[in-house]
């Protein structure tokens, strides 16, 4: 019997991440990158002797690839390691203004006030609905396939239902925290979690007001030898296992049936990231 086969464009960590996954399903993978290299938007170069990570400079979830390992029976720190930080993000501002925040929300909320007058009660409601709407709401696209009619049977709907409330999209992410806090710091702080996207926050639903539950109620965390070190991970994860990468080999395009984005030809499956 012939084995399944699938072709990823692309070798950033959605791309690494598919192809561990549809290994752990019975494929035969097979990854084009343009570039010299994987990682995508995670890469990393050394200038004088100093080391730079290219794309995102903050670690979240990392339950998330410790999942993905644990797929092909493999653990995460035999890989890398990495640890909590006490502290996510450092604010500096025009007027002199630092704000440390820290990962404990209760910390952060003391530290915003003593920075901004902002009322602490003000920021721990917003934190916690911020929680509610991911845990309640944003899982439930993060965690299941919308394409299936079956994923209306094991979602919690009724709970997201429940959380729901309609400024979370009729209004913007800036009014909404317009509306939350007094300080325009505080306003300017939270509206910054729409760049997590790509999104602007004068534009953006409500609704990415979640994604502040990640940073602060989470926490962020560092892994050892930088970021660049979860592309080494997936990259040697995914060789271990088989997977072939070609590098410079750009796609020019991808060849379809039926006007199909996604199609089924001769048994190979073609996937782009």
């Amino acid at each position: 019997m012939q084995s399944k086969k699938a072709v990823i464009i692309g070798s950033g960590i959605a791309g690494l991440a598919a192809s561990i996954r549809l290994v752990a399903q019975g494929y035969e993978v097979h990854v084009y990158e343009k570039s010299d290299k994987p990682g995508g938007k995670l890469g990393h170069f050394s200038e004088a002797g100093y080391q730079f990570d290219t794309g995102p400079s903050l670690f979240t979830q990392p339950h998330q690839l410790e999942a993905l390992l644990a797929l092909v029976g493999e653990k995460l720190s035999d890989y890398f390691t990495y640890q909590k930080m006490p502290v996510s993000c450092h604010y500096f501002y025009e007027d002199g203004t630092v704000i440390h925040a820290a990962a404990d929300p209760e910390l952060f909320a003391k530290e915003a006030h003593l920075k901004t007058g902002e009322p602490v009660s003000n920021i721990k409601n917003y934190l916690a609905a911020s929680e509610k709407l991911y845990t309640r709401i944003g899982q439930v696209f993060l965690d299941h396939s919308l394409h299936k009619f079956s994923t209306l049977f094991k979602i919690p709907l009724l709970s997201a239902l429940r959380a729901f409330k309609l400024p979370y999209v009729t209004r913007s992410m800036h009014k909404h925290n317009k509306k939350a806090f007094s300080s325009k710091k505080l306003v300017q702080l939270f509206n910054r979690f729409a760049t997590y996207n790509g999104s602007n926050p004068y534009k953006a639903p409500a609704m990415l007001s979640l994604i502040s539950h990640l940073e602060h109620n989470e926490g962020a965390f560092y892994p050892q030898g930088g970021m660049i070190s979860i592309t080494n991970a997936l990259y040697r994860l995914a060789l271990k296992l088989g997977v072939q990468f070609s590098f410079g080999k750009s796609v020019q395009e991808i060849q379809t049936k039926g006007n199909k984005f996604l199609e089924k030809i001769s048994n190979l499956y073609i996937f782009a990231t």
